[in-house]
């Protein structure tokens, strides 16, 4: 918005703002006066800058009239001293003015210099602009930045996620439903996560995964190194379906793969079994951010470079009622629950009047 309304500094303004850059001046106000930017009043250094701020400043602070004002800090850098760039808008003043001195601002920052200017305050009342305000203004550009896009939609996924998982556990009121699993996810799912994080896999889990498709081992355990921003094996120890539960950790997140032999309907069978074990609300948000954002990616690598076909993939909180007959019942769920048949309603009691039937067009009607 450079020069939109056409106002620029004077001659004297410039010469003054060069003079001032050099730090022999502490504070100078400077206002719109006659369609141009103007010089109003200057103070040199008294003290430090902080005991000099709120005695030189707030007296400038006219109720109804907006300024900027140029604050020198003590501090330099690579151009030479730093300032305080302060627009002051009154709520009292007229919304003319407020709009041409908000429309002019960028031209004071451009004839100042934007390389000098270490920080921007805005203000309507005294308390935006003080010294306190200036520290609070300070403490809030160290504060953390806000997530980004792409951790927003993360994070209300997991809200999502969470509240399906209540509802899932209030609906299922069977005896497995004490392996509390949460959620099923599966390729319809990978729209939720958006793309998905892909944490590369480390060597050990390679050679893992290459040993489960050959049946030389029947389990993996693996967990996410945060830091190095990979997959790292945990172990490979060979588990039997009794001992499934024990290899839950309570305290950290896990992506385990087991292959579950069992028997149904008469011939022994083998089904991969991939199991998200995520403890609870212990473990941080980070990291059921990351542990949910790269299941899926997981997966694909898993069944695209591996030829894994994995026949159930489950998130449970706990290994309490990771048995058998749950895990049979998660592979082979059944299709259809007998329904009682329907049975036409009898007619209402008592004596009924003669049936009547009625042919169609050009025939002899009947009664019966």
């Amino acid at each position: 918005m450079s020069h939109q309304t056409g106002i620029n500094a004077t001659s004297e303004l410039k010469e003054f703002l060069a003079q001032a850059r050099g730090g022999a001046i502490r504070i100078m106000k400077i206002v719109i006066r006659d369609e141009e930017l103007v010089l109003d009043s200057n103070r040199q250094p008294a003290q430090s800058w902080d005991k000099d701020y709120d005695h030189f400043l707030l007296p400038l602070l006219m109720p109804q009239q907006p300024c900027y004002i140029l604050y020198r800090l003590d501090s330099q850098n690579a151009q030479g001293h730093e300032w305080i760039f302060i627009a002051w808008s009154p709520d009292q003043s007229p919304v003319r003015q407020k709009m041409v001195y908000a429309a002019t601002r960028s031209t004071l920052k451009k004839e100042f210099g934007g390389g000098h200017i270490k920080d921007e305050l805005f203000g309507t009342v005294e308390d935006d602009v003080c010294f306190q305000g200036y520290l609070r203004h300070r403490s809030s550009c160290s504060s953390p930045a806000p997530l980004t896009a792409a951790e927003q939609e993360l994070q209300r996924i997991k809200v999502t996620e969470d509240k399906v998982v209540w509802d899932e556990r209030r609906r299922i009121g069977t005896p497995t439903a004490r392996a509390r699993v949460t959620m099923e996810f599966g390729l319809d799912k990978r729209a939720q996560t958006l793309q998905g994080l892909a944490f590369p896999l480390q060597e050990e889990a390679k050679r893992a995964l290459q040993q489960l498709r050959q049946k030389r081992i029947n389990y993996i355990q693996l967990r996410l190194d945060v830091e190095k921003e990979t997959i790292e094996l945990v172990h490979t120890k060979p588990t039997e379906i009794h001992e499934l539960p024990y290899r839950i950790p309570t305290d950290s997140p896990r992506y385990h793969f087991f292959i579950f032999k069992h028997s149904h309907q008469g011939q022994l069978q083998e089904a991969l079994v991939f199991i998200y074990s995520m403890p609870g609300y212990t473990c941080s948000i980070k990291e059921r951010m990351l542990y949910s954002s790269c299941k899926n990616r997981l997966l694909e690598e898993v069944e695209r470079d591996y030829q894994l076909e994995v026949s159930k993939k489950m998130e449970i909180d706990s290994g309490d009622g990771l048995t058998e007959d749950f895990l049979y019942e998660e592979v082979h769920p059944m299709e259809h629950t007998l329904k009682q048949a329907f049975s036409k309603p009898r007619g209402p009691g008592g004596k009924r009047g003669n049936k009547r039937l009625i042919k169609g067009a050009g025939e002899n009607r009947e009664e019966i």
